[in-house]
């Protein structure tokens, strides 16, 4: 199987004061799994304790299961019409997944602002926007 055109893939999700910590891990784990997330403490706008539990894949077997479970779920199908919009000007392809749906263990794209936020680095040569947003509708309709 060749391999993806993904440099890394990054996961990342907010524990507020009124969540359980080892829920919303739990969430992340079922978004992203693979090894422990990065843990860090934060202070919110009203001196509130948030933490930002973050998770990063780099090798390709990590990625590579990744990208076909959210293939198989359909998530990525949904996002192909829209991959333009969801490609940065540093080739990452953004997508947010529903946190409590992932809790749940179930795969829903978010439509509120409680959510895992998904960053994918796309591998494009040259390193220009319109390079990685093709390689995004082409690895999209793939995932069709």
């Amino acid at each position: 199987m060749a391999k993806l055109p993904i440099r890394w893939i990054e996961a990342r999700t907010y524990r507020h004061a009124t969540e359980d910590e080892g829920r919303v891990g739990r969430a992340l784990d079922f978004a992203l799994p693979g090894g422990t997330p990065a843990r860090e403490v934060l202070q919110g706008h009203f001196g509130n304790e948030l933490v930002r539990l973050t998770r990063r894949l780099e090798e390709n077997p990590s990625i590579r299961t990744a990208w076909e479970r959210w293939t198989a779920a359909g998530l990525l199908e949904a996002l192909a019409t829209e991959a333009d919009a969801r490609v940065d000007e540093e080739g990452i392809l953004h997508f947010r997944l529903d946190k409590q749906a992932a809790f749940e263990e179930r795969w829903s794209l978010a439509t509120d602002s409680d959510t895992i936020d998904v960053r994918v680095k796309l591998v494009a040569y040259p390193a220009k926007p319109e390079s990685a947003r093709r390689v995004a509708k082409s690895i999209l309709a793939g995932a069709a």
